[in-house]
Parts: C-alpha cells; sequence; structure tokens
C-alpha cells in the first residue's frame, strides 16, 4: 500500500493538504485493487478451449476502457480424464479458485441441483445487451446450453462452442467417373456427390454406399463411435433411437422402461451394430480420435463425428486426404433426421468474487467482432446473426453442416445423476455390439432397468 508521509514539524502545510495527500493515497490503493484476474476452468486440447485462450487477452484491453480498469483472464486448461473432477471438487468446496467453468452440457443439473452456479435468469432480463445476445440464440442451443430443467426457461449457462455431429466424406471418390458408373450399374441409382444429394440420402440408401466402398484391408466404408469411454456410443445411437421415432425417457414422469426398450430402439441399435460390418477391424472400440484418424490416413471413405473435431482431417500436416473431403449432414433416419447435439457452455461460479467482470467478459466474448474471429480460427459461435449467413457457412468445410443440424437436435438428460445414467448405458449398449450381450432387446431391457434404479434413488421416479 502506498504511504503518505509528511514532517509534523511544518504546521503551516495545513490540514486541508495533509486530506489531500490521504485522498490521493486511498485512491491509488482503490484503484490497484481493481486489477482483477478472472480464471477459467476447461479442457486442454479441445479446439473451442485453446482458442479462446488465444483470444481472450483481448478483453484485458477491453476491460480497461470499459470498466476503468484492466480484467486478465487466466486458463487452467486441464486433460479430459481431469476436467469434471477438478471443476466439481473446487464447486463442492466453496473454492475461489475459478470464475467460470467450462461445462458439458449435461453438467448443468449436477452443478445448478448444488447451487454451485449462478442461475441466469434475472441477470439477463435487467441487462438489454446481454438479453439480445440470448435472444439471438437458436431455441435449440438455449435448451442444451443453458436450461435445467432440460429444455425449461431455467438458465445456469451460456453456449461457448455450437457443435453437431455431421458426416465427412471422400468427395474425390464420389467424383470419380469410374467409380460412379461402377456405382449406378451395381445399384442402379447415382452415388451421391453434392451437398445435396446428401441432405436427401436416408440410412438405408447410404448403407449402398458404405457397401460399395468397403474393399479391405486397404479402404472401408466408415468409421463411427462404438467406444465406451465417456459417452462415444451414447451420443450416436440415441441419434439413430431419435431418428427411428423413439426417446431414451419420459421427460415428464421419467419413465424409462417401455421407452429405452421400445421396439424402434431396439431395431436402431440392431442397426447400428450390424453397421460395424463396413468399419475396420476393432471399431467397435473406436472413438472420436480413432475416427479421425482413419479419415486422415484414408483408411475409410466416411466418417460420423463431430464438427468442433475436423479441423485435422483438413490439415495438411496431419491429413493424407485435407483437398479431398466433403462435409455433409449425415443421413436422414426411418422417421427423421434428429442428432445428438454437441458443444458446451461455460458457467458463473457461485463462490466467483468478480461476478460483474464475468458478465461483462461474457458480453464481449459474445460481439460479432469476438465470435468472427473464434469462427475464423476453427471455433463454432452460437450467435445467428453471424452464423445463418452465406459468409459464416462458406468460411469453414464444416459449417453449413453445423448450422443446418441445429433444428431439430437433442440434447440428454441435465439430471444431477447423469453421469450414472450415461455409465449404465455406455456399458451395455458397448456390450452388445462387442457381443458380450447376445441381442439389443436384452441391452436396452437391462439399461431401462438399471436407469430407473438411480431415477428412484434420486427420487425423479416415484
Amino acid at each position: 500500500m502506498r504511504k503518505v508521509s509528511y514532517r509534523i514539524g511544518k504546521i503551516m502545510v495545513g490540514i486541508v493538504v495533509v486530506i489531500a495527500l490521504i485522498t490521493a493515497a486511498s485512491f491509488t490503493t482503490a484503484t490497484l485493487a481493481q486489477e482483477v484476474t478472472l480464471t477459467i476452468i476447461a479442457a486442454s486440447g479441445w479446439t473451442p478451449c485453446e482458442v479462446g485462450k488465444k483470444l481472450t487477452p483481448e478483453f484485458t484491453k477491453y476491460a480497461e476502457e470499459k470498466l476503468g480498469y484492466p480484467v486478465k483472464i487466466v486458463w487452467d486448461l486441464v486433460p479430459f480424464a481431469n476436467w469434471y473432477e477438478k471443476a466439481a471438487t473446487a464447486l463442492a468446496s466453496h473454492s475461489t479458485q475459478y470464475d467460470i467453468i467450462f461445462s458439458d452440457s449435461q453438467w448443468l443439473g449436477t452443478f445448478s441441483y448444488g447451487k454451485h452456479i449462478i442461475k441466469l435468469n434475472s441477470f439477463i432480463e435487467k441487462d438489454p445487451e446481454l438479453k439480445a445476445i440470448v435472444e439471438d440464440f437458436y431455441q435449440e442451443h438455449r435448451d442444451a446450453y443453458m436450461s435445467y430443467p432440460y429444455g425449461t426457461p431455467n438458465y445456469w449457462g451460456l453456449p461457448m462452442e455450437g457443435d453437431d455431429l455431421v458426416l465427412y466424406v471422400r468427395s474425390d471418390l464420389l467424383n470419380d467417373s469410374t467409380e460412379r458408373a461402377n456405382f449406378k450399374a451395381k445399384y442402379g441409382f447415382d452415388l451421391p456427390r453434392t451437398y445435396e444429394d446428401f441432405d436427401a440420402l436416408d440410412w438405408f440408401k447410404f448403407e449402398k454406399v458404405l457397401e460399395f466402398f468397403t474393399r479391405p484391408p486397404d479402404l472401408y466404408g466408415t468409421a463411427m463411435e462404438y467406444s465406451k469411454e465417456y459417452d462415444f456410443i451414447s451420443d450416436h445411437v440415441m441419434a439413430l433411437f431419435w431418428s427411428w421415432g423413439g426417446d431414451i425417457i419420459d421427460w415428464k414422469t421419467y419413465k424409462v422402461d417401455g421407452i429405452m426398450n421400445s421396439p424402434q430402439n431396439i431395431e436402431a441399435l440392431e442397426y447400428y451394430k450390424h453397421l460395424l460390418k463396413y468399419q475396420p477391424l476393432g471399431a467397435a472400440d473406436y472413438g472420436i480420435d480413432q475416427c479421425i484418424t482413419a479419415m486422415s490416413q484414408g483408411k475409410v471413405f466416411s466418417t460420423l463425428t463431430w464438427a468442433a473435431v475436423g479441423f485435422p482431417i483438413f490439415d495438411p500436416k496431419t491429413s493424407l486426404v485435407s483437398d479431398k473431403v466433403l462435409v455433409v449432414k449425415p443421413p436422414k433416419g426411418k422417421v427423421m433426421r434428429s442428432y445428438c447435439i454437441g458443444g458446451q457452455p461455460w458457467v458463473l461460479s457461485e463462490y466467483s468474487q468478480h461476478k460483474k467482470e464475468v458478465f461483462e467478459f461474457f458480453k464481449w466474448w459474445y460481439s460479432k467482432e469476438i465470435q468472427w474471429k473464434f469462427a475464423e480460427m476453427g471455433g463454432n459461435p452460437v450467435i445467428r446473426k453471424l452464423i445463418d449467413s452465406e459468409e459464416f457457412k462458406k468460411l469453414n468445410p464444416w459449417n453449413r453442416a453445423y448450422v443446418e443440424m441445429i433444428p431439430g437436435a437433442r440434447d440428454f438428460w441435465h439430471l444431477p445423476c447423469y453421469a450414472e445414467m450415461l455409465l449404465v448405458q455406455q456399458e451395455e449398449w458397448h456390450n452388445y455390439v462387442s457381443g458380450a450381450t447376445p441381442d439389443a432387446k436384452t441391452a436396452l431391457d437391462r439399461t431401462a432397468s438399471r436407469q430407473e434404479e438411480i431415477l428412484k434413488d434420486w427420487e425423479f421416479l416415484k
């Protein structure tokens, strides 16, 4: 702290001078106290987090101009395996270590149930700038990244990164004249080759394409996610459930039996296992990394994975097919096209001592300038004025599919027992596709039974 000195012997300086000096010292102290640091916990190696870290030094200058004092942003990037545990532990201990938590959408239930994060509704209503930002989100984004209970107007987070499941396909093979002639001769219809062709495609016609390009051991039709790690198999299987007209739970009563193990879901799970015949050996254990690698190495014609992870496929340093890939919508199911939404929100810790600065940070982040920079660096922004534009859709190879998959995209439970529910279906569904469980009905019956026990323990299901 700055010290005020004066010589007592110089009485003629006067009390006024002393008061002025003390006031100046107090002002300086207050100014220094306003130098704020915000700390964000996020996942290392994840494109939106790495890009966000590169962008946030610009906020310091913005804060100085807007607030009159600097605000630094510090990122604590932790491995995926430790990400949830470290964030949850800090919140459970009421630690002030983190101001903002980069969260998976399904954690909103856990964090809000424990009253560890700030409910945002009143702040949004009182701030016209923030309210206008939220009103410019897709409803699917408000539901997935902001709400608990899921789909309600109870807002606990704000979307940091949007994401959807998209399909990466080899455009060079699709446009090859010999391949096209051979395909037409074998199947009686044209090999799809444009974005619009794939927009009209269902799984049953697309399976013919997978069959055609399955030429072991050098080339296979596709690579998809079947691993029991994290939520890999769940995201893909639930997408087929919804696209076949099924669901995973009665969202009003929390009843699972009769819904999870419905005839539509049984058929969809059987079909997902059936698709392994067009995939490389070992695909029953594939996750995101294996799908990206198989595609980048030219071992598969296609891969179904997230828009947010596609950059390595187009990077000549990491991909043999960087200039030979088209990104399109995944096929329609038996009833519709409805796939899992990805992406993550960030939330404001109840224990942050800098809530005012956090809200200023949020408003800065959603400015058109920063959202556009985020997009240029490989992120998936969420502001509709930007992402609905043709300029944005042409910026990155995956952008058009990302935006056009948003309507109809769905998330799963935002319940505080999310992790327990997820673990059950990861185990049961992987056991089925790997052959440990004999049939899809048994796998889904077990899933329903175990999940209902969890919901009863949490008193959601009576």
